[in-house]
C-alpha cells in the first residue's frame, strides 16, 4: 500500500508539465468548491494553469436547454445526460472536453486520447451523431495564476495522476473521487483532513 506521505514527497516540487493529469483534491482541500472533485488539466505553465471539473454536474442547466439555446435541433445522444460545472470562472463560457478520436479545426489534443473543442460546430458535430466517442459538455473553468498551483500543491491540497478515457468519461461522477485513489493504492476514507505538510 503506498503511503500518502510518499505521494506528497513526490509532488512537491514540479520540474514538468501536469498537462493531461487530473488533479484530485485531498482531504486537506480547504476551497470548498473544490472539495472531492477532479480536474483535468488542460494548460500548466510558468504563467497561468486552468483545468476542468469533470465530477460535477450541473444542478441548474439541462442538456436539453443548451441545446435549445443553440438552436440545434433533434440531438442523438441522450438529453438527461448532463451539463458539468467546469469551474468558477467565467460560468457562461462553454467547452466540450472529448475523446480524440473525433476532431474539429479549433481542436486541441492535450493528450494522445484527449482533447478540448470550444466551438459550437463540434456540439453539432455530436448531435447528428458524428461526434468523439466519449464527451462531456462543460460550462466555466478552474484557473491558478503564476505559482498558485504550485503553492496548493505544496499545502496538499491535491495530487496528480495520468488521466484516462475510462476515469474522464466512463466513471460514475459519484465514483470519479475515490477511483483516483484508488489507481494509486490509497484509500480515501482512510485520509485525515487534519494531516500536517510534507
Amino acid at each position: 500500500m503506498t503511503s500518502m506521505d510518499d505521494k506528497r514527497a513526490e509532488h512537491i516540487e514540479l520540474s514538468h508539465s501536469l498537462e493531461g493529469q487530473l488533479l484530485v483534491a485531498t482531504p486537506q482541500m480547504t476551497d470548498e468548491r473544490f472539495k472531492q472533485k477532479a480536474i483535468f488539466v488542460c494548460k500548466h505553465d510558468s504563467e497561468s494553469s486552468m483545468g476542468l471539473i469533470i465530477n460535477q454536474p450541473h444542478l441548474e442547466i439541462s442538456l436539453d436547454q443548451v441545446m435549445e439555446q443553440l438552436k440545434i435541433d433533434s440531438p442523438r445522444f441522450t438529453l438527461d445526460d448532463p451539463v458539468y460545472v467546469g469551474g468558477p470562472v467565467e460560468p457562461q463560457r462553454g467547452y466540450i472536453l472529448h475523446t480524440s478520436d473525433h476532431m474539429m479545426p479549433d481542436s486541441v489534443t492535450v493528450t494522445e486520447d484527449i482533447s478540448l473543442s470550444v466551438h459550437i460546430d463540434m456540439i453539432t458535430e455530436i448531435s447528428r451523431g458524428l461526434g468523439p466517442r466519449m464527451f462531456k459538455i462543460m460550462l466555466g473553468y478552474a484557473g491558478w495564476s503564476a505559482g498558485q498551483l504550485e503553492d496548493e500543491l505544496k499545502m496538499n491540497m491535491w495530487f496528480h495522476l495520468n488521466a484516462s478515457p475510462a476515469t474522464m468519461f466512463a466513471t460514475k461522477n459519484e465514483l470519479v473521487w475515490d477511483s483516483c485513489f484508488s489507481q494509486l493504492g490509497i484509500n480515501a476514507g482512510s485520509l485525515s483532513s487534519q494531516s500536517g505538510t510534507a
